[in-house]
């Protein structure tokens, strides 16, 4: 049985010929959040678009989230793909997977955005930071900017997010003042600045080591407000298992910055 799979897909270059725009969204079981999420993108995308979910649920679960996402999607003029592996290799590593696949298929593809397939990166935030006229290499949705909010946290995760995204920029000296959220627009020579490197975390935190290979790389990076939003439907895949390998993870990445010395941007 093959490693990875793509679902329901056609992929053929004459398909691709057009897209020039492709949003990855990594997923694990979210068969009831994310066809909310691609119902309400579908409103505001076209032929130039394309939607790829990488699901690392298991192959039924991922059937039946595709079957429920085109529904919602309905006559919508955007490509839809859904690639599937058989091993979870976590957010960071989904959404890598993600964007090698994009480069692969989509040679006119000059952005790439990423996303949260939960809904707590709401559809408009994810259209205002693909459609931004700003052209930086990297560029954030922010929870943590003037104008940004953050909706239906506890004081508690409020408090151990604030403290990291303060901590961790400082340590790592990112002019970011958010280095852990998923909403992000990359440009292609960005996105291949990033798989030049082997990851060194595939969790969450692998958000920060994008963030700092960029950095040390010379391209440039900005932030715009968004709005975030607690989970809309199903239960968070982050275990406590996810985040003690995230930690470890961060701990790496500060030992090992002098390998993402700054490199010419390409």
């Amino acid at each position: 049985m093959p490693e990875d799979t793509l679902i329901g897909a056609d992929i053929s270059i004459l398909q691709f010929i057009l897209p020039q725009r492709a949003i990855v969204i990594p997923a694990y079981n979210e068969a009831d959040a994310l066809p909310l999420l691609i119902a309400e993108l579908s409103l505001h995308l076209t032929e130039r678009d394309v939607i790829i979910v990488v699901d690392d649920s298991t192959l039924t679960t991922a059937r039946e989230t595709e079957v429920r996402c085109r529904a919602m999607a309905g006559n919508a003029s955007h490509n839809l793909i859904f690639d599937h592996s058989y091993h979870r290799g976590g957010r960071g590593g989904a959404v890598r997977r993600g964007l090698k696949l994009a480069l692969s298929i989509l040679p006119n593809v000059h952005w790439f955005v990423e996303c949260d397939a939960d809904g707590s990166h709401r559809a408009v935030d994810v259209i205002r930071v693909l459609n931004s006229d700003l052209s930086s290499d990297l560029l954030v949705g922010s929870r943590y900017l003037p104008d940004s909010r953050i909706i239906g946290w506890s004081a508690s995760r409020r408090i151990q997010s604030r403290a990291l995204n303060i901590l961790i920029p400082r340590i790592l000296k990112l002019h970011l003042h958010d280095v852990t959220n998923g909403l992000r627009r990359y440009s292609r020579r960005a996105v291949e600045q990033l798989l030049r490197y082997d990851p060194v975390s595939s969790t969450f935190i692998y958000l920060t080591e994008q963030a700092l290979i960029l950095h040390r790389s010379g391209f440039s990076i900005d932030e715009v407000p968004i709005i975030f939003e607690e989970r809309r439907a199903g239960e968070s895949s982050v275990t406590w298992r996810e985040l003690q390998a995230s930690f470890r993870g961060l701990r790496r990445i500060i030992k090992m910055r002098s390998l993402f010395q700054s490199r010419s941007a390409l």
